[in-house]
This record gives structure tokens, sequence and C-alpha cells, in this order.
């Protein structure tokens, strides 16, 4: 299984990662201005560029195009702590969400 984590840590932490069940290879996810571009720790980083997220403040102009990343490299659940607190019944006791209700939930803050 694919699990997508976001990570509300501090910028230089990446917006998060995608783990595998099923392998140690490691995604991480980064959009400029949060995490390095190449960073050693991680199989792949995919970057994303969209100069709304300076301008916004935060990463809510890219979730489409995040949703779609996500949804190519097979994850089916996201890992999200805060969220989880926020809508308990969204999520099952792990703070995991089914995909498309994650992102029903982010896009609300749009």
């Amino acid at each position: 299984m694919k699990t997508f984590s976001i990570d509300y840590r501090s910028s230089p932490a990446g917006l998060g990662t995608i783990t595998d069940t099923n392998s140690d290879d490691m995604i991480l996810i980064t959009y400029t201005g949060c995490g390095l571009v190449e960073d050693p720790n991680y199989t792949h980083t995919i970057n994303f560029y969209d100069p709304a997220i300076e301008e916004d403040g935060w990463w809510g102009p890219i979730i489409p195009l995040l949703h779609q990343v996500l949804k190519s490299h097979g994850v089916t659940e996201v890992y999200d702590s805060e969220e989880g607190l926020n809508h308990p019944d969204k999520c099952d006791s792990r703070l995991h969400f089914k995909l498309q209700d994650w992102i029903d939930i982010v896009n609300r803050y749009c």
C-alpha cells in the first residue's frame, strides 16, 4: 500500500513523503521554498514550482497537481495527524484518510 504523509513541520522538511509498504523507496514531495530539490535521503524528489505558492503563502495552489501526482504514484491513503484530529469521522484510528477524502478536506482551505 502506498501512503502520502503530509509534513507540517518547518519548511526544510518538504511537503511530505510517499512510502510503499512493499518497498524501502521513499519519494519526497517539495515545492519552491520548502524542502531540498535533491535530498539524498530519498529515492526520488518531486518538486512543484508555482509562483502562486509564494503569492498565497501556502501550497493550496498546487492541490490539483498534487492530487494527480499522488494518484499516478498509486497512493491510496494519506496520513495527516492534524486533519485527523479535525475530522475524526473521515479517517481511521491511525489518522489515515482515503486520498479523495483528504483532498476534499484540504481543498476547503482554498
